[in-house]
């Protein structure tokens, strides 16, 4: 029916429990809050899809931090009783969903037929991640590329999280350049967009085990803990500081 993008306006930090006759994707591209569903409230970040059933009611209140940024995306579909609720998107998919925003945001026509054709296409493929990711549709199980997993294998390892990419590369076997355009065309990301999704993920996991600031930049990596926090902030839209209170909420969600 219609897909949108939803930013909060500084005087509004709070969506009043609500329903709608349709129903509804939410996929958050930046910023934190707590969505509250069926009675249960869930914490949302950058990658969290929700899917609300039609009829259901939800409300929202954001976090400190940037402003939410959601998309949302309104669907007339029958019930779906093997479909998640929640789901979290990694940092390939989420990078493909702002791919395609952004090519619908390119088209200087947007009621020509062309232009319609190619935004219809484009939605397609987000609704594609979207479904895959909530179990509605089987999750892409295609042969990976024994390069890509051994990249992935060696950013994890602590010992490479401050070599260049140059250097990565070679340990591979590989020219920097040509492994780069090839891990992309592959997984959606660069191979430093790579390096720092698990860099994020090792310092999320380190903030949730109660680790200061200080020592979850050490961990993933940052010699600079005030760079770690900007760093930090740039990718989740809140402080090292203001992501550990989001633990403290409930993740489940009762069906």
């Amino acid at each position: 029916m219609r897909l949108r993008l939803n930013r909060h306006l500084p005087e509004v930090d709070a969506l009043d429990a609500h329903s709608h006759t349709w129903s509804q994707l939410l996929c958050y591209l930046s910023g934190m809050g707590i969505l509250t569903i069926r009675d249960e409230d869930c914490p949302v970040s950058p990658g969290t899809l929700v899917c609300v059933p039609r009829g259901h009611r939800h409300s929202f209140r954001e976090l400190r931090g940037r402003r939410p940024l959601c998309l949302a995306i309104d669907l007339q579909i029958p019930p779906l009783k093997n479909a998640k609720v929640f789901a979290t998107l990694n940092h390939s998919e989420l990078s493909k969903i702002r791919h395609h925003l952004a090519e619908i945001s390119r088209l200087k026509e947007p009621e020509s037929f062309e232009s319609r054709l190619s935004a219809s296409s484009q939605t397609l493929a987000i609704l594609d991640i979207q479904f895959r990711a909530l179990g509605i549709l089987p999750r892409d199980s295609g042969p990976v590329p024994a390069f890509v997993k051994k990249f992935k294998n060696l950013v994890s390892k602590p010992d490479s999280l401050h070599q260049s990419i140059k250097e990565l590369s070679a340990t591979l076997g590989y020219q920097s350049d040509y492994l780069n355009r090839a891990f992309k065309r592959i997984t959606g990301l660069s191979l430093s967009q790579q390096r720092e999704a698990v860099r994020l993920e090792i310092a999320k996991a380190a903030l949730r085990e109660g680790l200061q600031s200080g020592s979850a930049a050490v961990r993933a990596g940052f010699d600079d803990a005030n760079y770690f926090s900007r760093w930090f902030k740039k990718h989740t839209g809140t402080t090292p500081s203001d992501f550990i209170p989001l633990k403290k909420h409930k993740t489940t969600v009762k069906k």
